[in-house]
């Protein structure tokens, strides 16, 4: 099972964005329904209490709700090869709180903490991954759209998600949500809800999906 943390995007502004990546020849467009902002990578968990570390230890994280607002595009690559198309937003110290924060709880968790990534937190929402386009085109696209906003929208949770392979791409499935506020009680409804049926439901010994 392939896990990471992020920030859902709501519906509208994800549709809003999606036209801009899906009209580059060579683009692998990122979905809508999978647009998210990435706080922390886990990687693969084989194993089921591990899982639930991992759930005890994003649960236990406070933090005060937010504004975000999408404010033009960026791109990561090399100097002859753009990787992936992103769209930025506006500085809010808040959102590096909640990275940190989430990096630091995953940290303390023993079982992954040696896998974790070492990298600076670049906040980005990812709109499409490079197959064929050449790096002029995807640069151009970044020029194009440079003055790309949304509305402000409001950030009062994060969800752990699994990414799933399938032939038509990975698909984002969000198995838990933790909400701003008081400590335990804002996952309890969740975890009542099916969040630890839904850890049942996977067979750790066909190792992970990905």
């Amino acid at each position: 099972m392939r896990l990471f943390v992020g920030i859902p995007i709501p519906a509208d502004i994800a549709e809003d964005l999606y036209p801009i990546a899906r009209a580059i020849r060579g683009l692998e467009a990122q979905t809508p329904e999978n647009m998210h902002l990435t706080l922390k990578f886990i990687g693969n968990v084989d194993d089921r209490h591990v899982a639930g570390t991992i759930d005890d230890a994003l649960m236990a994280i406070g933090f005060d709700g937010f504004d975000l607002k999408i404010a033009g595009l960026g791109m990561f690559g090399t100097d002859k090869k753009a990787r992936i198309l992103w769209a930025a937003v506006q500085n809010q110290p808040l959102l590096g709180q909640l990275a940190q924060r989430v990096e630091s709880a995953l940290l303390a968790c023993e079982d992954i903490s040696g896998q974790l990534e070492q990298r600076k937190f670049a906040p980005h929402i990812t709109l499409g991954r490079n197959r064929s386009a050449h790096r002029a085109v995807v640069e151009q696209a970044v020029v194009d759209h440079a003055d790309v906003t949304s509305r402000v929208f409001h950030v009062d949770k994060f969800c752990l998600y699994q990414s799933i392979s399938t032939n038509d791409g990975p698909v984002y499935q969000v198995m838990a949500e933790y909400g701003a506020g008081e400590g335990k009680a804002r996952h309890k409804q969740m975890e009542n809800a099916g969040f630890e049926a839904a850890f049942a439901d996977i067979d750790f010994s066909k190792g992970p999906e990905i």
